[in-house]
């Protein structure tokens, strides 16, 4: 568990000192593009962070939990997080670089107290196990769960979908052009916090390897474009 001090009143006495996340030694840039920037964020056990801000609205996700928990907070926050147990806290978050308007619940009851406005995803995911969870009008979260032994096709798109492994995820991709044979190219490995884009020209194929599901954060997009 960790635990978020947004400081109150020392937040307006200690703006000028909080460092962007991205320079906090705890938070690790992991991917970054013109739409999000995405860190993998590790404390100690009975650690803390520096004070630190993100400046631009996020969505966090942590790693060790079933199910995983969303969170999204609005930019401009000052915060010192906390690791309250004796083992690691472990924590992905996706900083939305562009501004983002009508954030709302999906499936998931990510705004306490909001009303739930669940649907499916789009139909090219169609037969997958992925369930929506928050969006904005520029972006969508969902959770995609991949059986052990099983394949999954990202579905191609102009502006490729991010697939972020969760917690427990032992699985591999690989990209081919659509049509060609997926054994001469190579493969990648997944584990937990790494980040795939498939590439908008060409099909991307995920093979859990595992004994549990692999669960990936997706993260679509829309509106403007990069």
């Amino acid at each position: 568990m960790k635990l978020v001090l947004p400081g109150l009143i020392a937040v307006s006495c200690l703006a000028q000192q909080a460092v962007p996340a991205a320079r906090e030694p705890h938070h690790h840039v992991i991917y970054e593009d013109g739409r999000v920037r995405i860190l993998d964020v590790r404390i100690e056990p009975r650690g803390s962070t520096l004070l630190h801000r993100h400046d631009t609205d996020y969505v966090g996700v942590t790693l060790g939990e079933a199910p995983p928990g969303i969170r999204f907070s609005p930019g401009g926050m000052t915060q010192v997080e906390l690791s309250e147990n004796d083992r690691e806290f472990r924590e992905v978050i996706v900083e939305l670089l562009q501004p983002q308007t009508g954030p709302r619940n999906v499936c998931g009851e990510i705004l306490l107290g909001e009303y739930l406005h669940c649907h499916d995803p789009g139909s090219e995911w169609l037969g997958a196990n992925l369930q929506m969870q928050f969006e904005t009008d520029q972006t969508r979260f969902g959770i995609l769960q991949i059986a052990p032994n099983a394949k999954l096709a990202v579905p191609p798109a102009d502006v490729a979908p991010l697939l972020i492994a969760l917690e427990g995820t032992e699985a591999e991709a690989v990209s081919r052009a659509n049509g060609a044979s997926a054994g001469s190219f190579p493969r990648r490995s997944l584990k937990a916090a790494d980040v795939l884009r498939s590439p908008a020209d060409q099909v991307t194929e995920i093979q859990n390897n595992g004994k549990t599901a692999a669960r990936f954060l997706i993260v679509e997009f829309g509106g403007p474009g990069e």
